[in-house]
């Protein structure tokens, strides 16, 4: 999974001012990320294919990330605080938001519920 860093305020202040998507961050490496992410995605249908007993899961922390920052008033009550810190790290409070989205919401894939079904079926 390629971790980009879309909206972090580090890159968006070495980005060029023209280089911003609808909702202000790095367009450009938005694009690439978007674009790693699909053939990341196919490749592990491949492998899901080819090894149908293995249980390989794809952690969509960009769409994850993203999604918050479409929308931060509804993950925090005050995003300018409890977002990044450093310009750089997310805050513990946002990694907190990402794994509730990646065990309860839908940004694994397969949802962390079905595999937790199937463990609990294959025992």
């Amino acid at each position: 999974m390629l971790l980009s860093k879309v909206c972090l305020p580090l890159d968006m202040t070495l980005a060029p001012e023209d280089d911003r998507d609808g909702i202000g961050c790095v367009k450009s490496a938005n694009n690439q990320t978007y674009g790693h992410n699909l053939v990341l995605q196919a490749k592990l249908q491949q492998l899901r294919t080819q090894f149908p007993h293995a249980v390989i899961t794809y952690a969509d922390y960009w769409n994850a990330y993203f999604t918050v920052m479409k929308n931060p008033n509804h993950a925090c009550p005050s995003p300018s605080q409890y977002i990044n810190w450093d310009g750089v790290h997310l805050t513990e409070a946002m990694y907190k938001v990402l794994t509730d989205m990646f065990l309860n919401g839908k940004a694994t894939h397969p949802p962390f519920s079905y595999l937790l079904d199937m463990k609990l079926r294959r025992g």
